[in-house]
């Protein structure tokens, strides 16, 4: 019995008069349709006595419109089997919900509600819930360390500053601020409506006109400014009873026509359980349960990191052998074989985030806001097929220098103390 094959490029491109954009993926072999409204801003466009408003803005859309309370717009989701929610970004902040097909109306019906009419209310209960929320990321010393690196990075830009922004600047939030910035950002050619799954694309584009055409069109202006970014050495003490180890170098901005060779330099260095610092950290020398690599590109910017967890006694050794690594990626380009294992990882990651409707709703729209179009996949596989061991080695050159990376140590007090980058 053969099963469906699942399309790999079926989307559409729609404006609104009022300049809002809609991308459909009608997936009729599916049984589920994923709905999101994506907008084009997040912590990266606040201003320093901002930082944390788009994040803010997002819990008060839940709290309830003129129409309906809070418990009814989850009611209105959850009672179809579906699923409300959204998360704000460095660049971007998405409402979506997930749910059956046959039930794709409902979705589209209470995002257009949440957009149109919420009343912020709550303001103070939020605010308190957001200041906890704060409060809990220092209690956990891994998305501690990463905030810690980032902010220590681009020190003196706000794509540096915690997305929940800080006790100070959420404390001193008003409605007032939290209103103003939902008027100046939340403007239709900022937004995007994306919907992929099992739904009929007519019927699905004409309720999305319905929902959505209301809102005045306005235009929107991005930042322009680029973070510099800052290396060093920092150790932090904390009665915790590990070392939280985290460094970067500098990673490709979004449209940064080398990002395929990051990818899989980054991905050969820490991506997975074959990668360099995997093999050697955790299964030769059995220094750490979790050390990985990563990189994230943002719209201005980018950082390839890298993060372990390990005993104090182990800091030094762990910097020592993960600093070998990155000097062998930069003396010897990755062998053949090496370099097809990574190229099919990436390239599997690609394609299997492609049986999810929400993945496909999000790739949708992350593509379109970035780059105005959806990139084809056949696109985005040919890059990754491009890339060379050569072009690995040089941007291993150019980038892993002891000059461009920042690194930061948060454990015990009395643990090693680190000089340097050992580059």
């Amino acid at each position: 019995m053969s099963l469906p094959s699942i399309a790999v490029d079926t989307s559409s491109i729609h404006k609104l008069d009022n300049g809002l954009t809609v991308l459909l993926e009608p997936l009729p072999y599916l049984r589920t349709a994923a709905a999101g409204v994506w907008i084009a801003t997040g912590s990266a466009n606040e201003r320093p006595e901002q930082a944390g408003v788009s994040h803010f803005l997002e819990h008060l859309f839940f709290k309830g419109t003129s129409k309906r309370t809070a418990r009814q717009l989850m009611e209105a989701i959850e009672s179809k089997g579906g699923h409300l929610n959204a998360f704000t970004s460095r660049d971007y902040t998405c409402l979506y919900a997930k749910m059956l097909g046959e039930h794709v109306g409902t979705a589209i019906e209470i995002l257009g509600d949440i957009v149109k009419d919420s009343q912020f209310f709550d303001f103070e209960k939020e605010r308190n819930v957001i200041l906890e929320e704060i409060a809990s990321m220092d209690d956990v010393p891994e998305e501690h360390v990463h905030d810690l690196l980032t902010r220590n990075y681009w020190p003196n830009h706000p794509l540096g500053t915690p997305i929940a922004g800080s006790k100070e600047t959420m404390t001193a939030m008003t409605p007032e601020d939290v209103r103003g910035y939902f008027q100046h950002w939340y403007r239709p050619d900022n937004l995007i409506v994306s919907v992929a799954g099992c739904f009929d694309e007519a019927v699905v584009l004409a309720q999305i006109q319905e929902e959505f055409s209301t809102l005045a069109p306005g235009n929107v202006k991005q930042p322009e400014s680029v973070p510099t970014f800052t290396a060093g050495v920092q150790q932090i003490d904390n009665d915790i009873s590990q070392d939280h180890l985290a460094f970067a170098f500098p990673g490709p901005g979004i449209h940064d026509e080398r990002r395929f060779t990051y990818n899989m330099l980054s991905n050969a260095l820490g991506g997975g359980s074959t990668s360099r610092l995997f093999e050697t950290i955790r299964e030769q020398e059995g220094l750490a349960y979790s050390i990985y690599g990563y990189h994230s590109s943002y719209w201005r910017a980018g950082m390839m990191g890298v993060y372990a967890a390990i005993a104090p006694e182990n800091l030094q050794k762990t910097v020592d052998l993960s600093f070998g690594e990155i000097r062998k990626l930069r003396e010897e380009p990755l062998p053949a074989q090496e370099l097809e294992l990574n190229r099919e990882q990436l390239k599997g990651s690609v394609l299997m985030t492609l049986e999810s409707t929400f993945n496909r709703m999000t790739r949708m729209a992350k593509s379109y806001m970035y780059h105005n179009r959806i990139l084809p996949v056949d696109e985005i596989i040919a890059g990754i097929e491009g890339v060379t061991a050569e072009q690995i080695q040089q941007l291993a050159q150019d980038r892993y220098t002891a000059d461009q990376c920042a690194l930061v140590v948060l454990g015990p007090k009395n643990g090693t103390t680190l000089e340097s980058v050992p580059l």
